[in-house]
């Protein structure tokens, strides 16, 4: 600390901050994600990685490995990944709506799109992992139970979502909070697959 004409000065506070930055944090400077978003925005982006991760992970433990030998599975999920993308597009549209007591602007619309893409993500990867037992590469139990692995560590990984997409540090109760998802979700399937074999 050193004082200048009767004002103080903190020396060495942005290494102290660099030398605290986490993981995500490096990852966000790396791909320039300086700006931290506006707190509606990333409330709106994290609840859309939650919900979106969970029913996709619905959806993957409702498949049977039978489904994937077409193009049943990977459609259900993308399905699943699309019909959430406009209910979410839908119900923040109308909650803006009332909130501000106006038609909504195109700007905002834009905003709001974007807001889905962890939506997006969310059905897209494990449809992905599903392609190969479709094409008949990889064995659909295999497929089916990596697909189900993939929406379980990124449910886990909660904590490090909500620092991702609100700019701030992750908690020991988010962290255990994904815990708790991913173990539901595993609980989910295991279950469902000792009912039906």
């Amino acid at each position: 600390m050193v004082t200048r004409n009767g004002t103080t000065h903190l020396q060495n506070s942005g290494n102290s901050a660099q030398g605290a930055r986490t993981p995500v944090a490096r990852v966000r400077e790396l791909l320039g994600r300086h700006r931290v978003p506006h707190p509606e925005d990333a409330a709106n982006r994290i609840s859309a990685y939650v919900y979106g991760n969970v029913l996709v992970t619905a959806a993957l433990i409702s498949l049977r490995p039978e489904d994937l030998r077409g193009p049943a599975g990977v459609l259900s999920v993308l399905g699943v990944g699309l019909s959430t993308v406009v209910a979410h597009l839908v119900a923040h549209g109308v909650g803006r709506r009332i909130r501000h007591g106006r038609s909504i602007r195109w700007t905002e619309v834009r905003r709001e799109v974007r807001d889905t893409l962890p939506i997006g993500m969310a059905a897209t990867v494990p449809a992905v992992v599903l392609l190969p037992a479709w094409a008949g590469w990889v064995d659909t139990r295999l497929s089916l139970a990596l697909a189900l692995a993939v929406t379980g560590v990124r449910l886990a990984l909660l904590g490090s979502a909500v620092e991702w997409f609100s700019g701030e540090r992750s908690s020991a109760r988010l962290f255990l909070a994904g815990a708790g998802l991913a173990a539901a979700a595993a609980t989910a399937a295991v279950l469902k697959w000792q009912l039906t074999h």
